[in-house]
């Protein structure tokens, strides 16, 4: 494997629960679980579990610091995990907590149904009522928008003034949400095994991405900005983010070598590295520069919910449903 061989060097970790969710805290790998535990898997091949949920971890996500997670949990409650170990509660509600994000200039979300929670970290939350029950949220990179997946379109809430927001509309069930590196673009995936794409400038130009043979309801950016990973086929799939109007009009590139169908796409910061995470249970390794695959993890039979890096891309994560997970240290990026 090209530029180093992962044989042997992938720490490998099983849980009794199933794996819900991943994040990177500095080079610890959190791994979330279906019985309310976050367990922290360190470099030296150790993990420690910590309990935080009375029921299922539904969404993780790490604060742009590094310094703290934060747990969604079916008990109602939103959790913050800080690095030195400390817990404190930031919401308790009767409602599931669906999903939850943070940005690149310290906010967080979470949502409750229809309900969207935004706040500056340490601050308390104003609530948005979306217009159906929100089935994803992500931040735009630049920090102008909070982006709600939902039924119809997405939801786009300014975090500095909540008031202002922005219906992007598509008929259908909207079930993840991104946006391009730029922030220029938002792309949603949808139920019906296609993704959706609108220049948020000018969102009447906006356009599908469909012939998926399964959901992609996994995609990301390459380091560069120039393209679009998407998980949902057999094959890698790449869209042109290079003119005025990113993918619109513009065919895919695919790249064939893996072992069955994508189900998480992740691009390695400051590289131009893929990470790839395959249903049958197996995850690989895509170069762009020779356009090579290598394998970090055999197939095990149990889908791959999520790859990662870490935020300074030399530590790579992925976990499987059935509860384990698997942590690389591949060098400087």
């Amino acid at each position: 494997m090209d530029p180093f061989d992962a044989a042997g060097a992938v720490l490998h970790y099983r849980f009794e629960a199933q794996a819900t969710a991943a994040a990177f805290i500095g080079s610890v790998l959190a791994v979330a679980g279906g019985d309310g535990a976050v367990r922290l898997c360190a470099v030296d091949g150790s993990s420690n579990k910590l309990d935080l949920h009375d029921g299922a971890i539904l969404a993780m996500a790490a604060n742009a610091k590094g310094d703290a997670l934060y747990t969604a949990g079916d008990d109602g409650k939103l959790k913050r995990l800080a690095a030195d170990g400390e817990i404190s509660v930031v919401h308790d509600g009767r409602k599931w907590v669906d999903c939850v994000a943070c940005s690149q200039r310290g906010h967080v979300a979470w949502s409750c149904g229809k309900s969207i929670f935004l706040a500056k970290e340490g601050h308390e939350a104003v609530e948005i009522t979306a217009p159906s029950s929100v089935s994803a949220l992500s931040f735009s990179p630049d920090g102008k928008w909070l982006g709600a997946a939902v039924y119809g379109g997405a939801l786009l809430v300014s975090p500095n003034q909540p008031e202002t927001t922005k219906f992007l509309e598509w008929k259908g069930s909207h079930i993840a949400i991104g946006f391009s590196t730029d922030g220029r673009f938002c792309v949603t995936a949808m139920l019906e095994n296609s993704l959706h794409i609108w220049k948020i400038a000018t969102p009447e130009k906006h356009g599908n991405m469909g012939g998926y043979p399964a959901k992609p309801v996994s995609f990301d950016w390459t380091a560069d900005g120039r393209a679009m990973l998407t998980a949902g086929a057999d094959v890698l799939v790449m869209w042109p983010f290079t003119g005025s109007d990113g993918p619109i009009g513009q065919n895919a590139a695919i790249y064939e070598g893996g072992v069955g169908i994508v189900r998480s796409v992740r691009g390695r910061p400051r590289s131009r590295q893929v990470l790839i995470g395959y249903a049958a249970g197996g995850v690989a390794l895509f170069n762009r520069k020779d356009d090579g695959f290598g394998y970090i993890a055999d197939a095990d039979g149990s889908p791959v919910i999520d790859v990662l890096f870490s935020p300074d891309g030399r530590m790579a994560g992925f976990i499987r449903e059935n509860g384990t997970a698997g942590l690389l240290d591949m060098g400087k990026a």
